[in-house]
């Protein structure tokens, strides 16, 4: 049963596996997916293990089953599949993220349990990605941004959220709070005594982020407090500045 099967059945994701290399050669060239589907997959297997550099289209074609002919075939370059990667997995996710809330699915654990597995490969790519810097962390970051803005206007239309006015900023610190996990996730797990990018740890995780997330952490008067004294700060900030603009 695909991953998916309890997030949302019309999205055509197939049957996205964490696997390791080795398992791939014995796996996938009997599962439903394509053949450039299968070579994309075994790619977002091996970058976070082997590096860009470090992988090799002969690579990836041997845990595939073809050719290093065919991997060009459909993707042109060791780049061009990376650049399908990460459109691949930021896509994954956010489709994964808005379908699981806004159909409710979030309230089943069988849903949960499939989003944490079909999450294990996609926090694991995304933590390479990420801490590899350059043109394409950035870009990876910029949409992710833009999908989080997207998902926090579709949640606030739905009712689901409160209109926060100032939606970038708002979805830049979530982004970020959000990120943090995976790209300290070597600490995280160290610390923790688990793998945090394992469905196992997203499991152990994920009641204490929703504490935080609640408000249920931190006392309400406190907060309150606090949230008046940084409204007190921008006033006084803004007064500041329009004298000095005088």
């Amino acid at each position: 049963m695909g991953v998916l099967t309890y997030i949302e059945p019309g999205f055509s994701i197939l049957n996205m596996r964490s696997v390791t290399p080795d398992q791939t050669k014995g796996a996938v060239s009997t599962d439903d997916r394509t053949t450039r589907a299968r070579i994309r997959d075994s790619a977002i297997a091996r970058f976070p293990r082997d590096g860009f550099s470090g992988t090799t289209i002969r690579a990836i074609a041997a845990d595939v089953g073809v050719s290093p002919g065919l991997v060009l075939h459909h993707f042109g370059s060791k780049e061009k599949l990376r650049r399908e990667c990460d459109n691949y997995v930021t896509h994954l996710l956010g489709e994964a993220k808005r379908n699981a809330i806004l159909d409710g699915s979030y309230r089943q654990g069988g849903a949960l349990a499939a989003l944490y597995q079909l999450m294990e490969p996609v926090g694991r790519y995304l933590a390479w990605a990420l801490r590899s810097g350059g043109e394409a962390s950035d870009r990876i970051f910029d949409e992710l941004l833009q999908d989080v803005i997207a998902q926090m206007e579709e949640y606030r239309d739905a009712g689901l959220m409160a209109d926060v006015g100032d939606m970038r900023t708002q979805a830049t610190v979530l982004l970020v709070m959000q990120l943090g996990g995976l790209v300290l996730h070597e600490h995280y797990s160290r610390t923790l005594g688990i793998d945090t990018l394992s469905a196992e740890g997203m499991v152990k995780i994920a009641p204490h982020a929703l504490r935080i997330f609640s408000g249920e952490l931190f006392n309400q008067d406190m907060l309150a407090e606090a949230g008046r004294a940084l409204d007190d700060l921008a006033v006084g900030q803004e007064t500041e500045t329009k004298k000095e603009a005088m």
